[in-house]
């Protein structure tokens, strides 16, 4: 009677863990959402790439530091596509973090929002822009 009792918690504790998400960010240069429930992930007119460009151009414009290296932040994609909320994650300096999200604050052009049973929903959204030679 032990054993099938026995056998029966350890499938279902193995059925739970499976089913468990990772929601954890990612430091994709390319960008990733972070809503693993939604049907249509948010996209910026153009496309990711064009946004990038857009990120990678003007930030390293404004950069004066001979410092190489990544800034990582996330941001809320709104309802309405429209972005808020930037924070840094993964921090190159004090120089690089500040036009990250000032170049970001300045973008004024609005996303095509997440999708999730066919409504539009807010979803936090992360980038990595690289600064300097790396």
């Amino acid at each position: 009677m032990r054993k099938p009792l026995l056998v029966l918690m350890l499938l279902s504790f193995v059925i739970t863990a499976k089913a468990q998400q990772n929601n954890k960010p990612t430091d994709s240069a390319a960008g990733q959402s972070q809503n693993t429930n939604q049907e249509t992930a948010p996209e910026p007119p153009g496309g990711i790439g064009v946004f990038m460009k857009y990120m990678i151009k003007y930030t390293n414009h404004q950069y004066n530091s001979s410092e190489a290296g990544k800034v990582t932040l996330n941001f809320v994609v709104e309802k309405d596509g429209s972005l808020i909320e930037p924070k840094i994650v993964k921090s190159l300096n004090t120089e690089a973090d500040g036009i990250a999200i000032q170049v970001l604050k300045d973008y004024n052009q609005k996303w095509k929002p997440a999708i999730q049973n066919g409504q539009p929903v807010r979803v936090l959204y992360t980038i990595s822009v690289p600064f300097g030679k790396e």
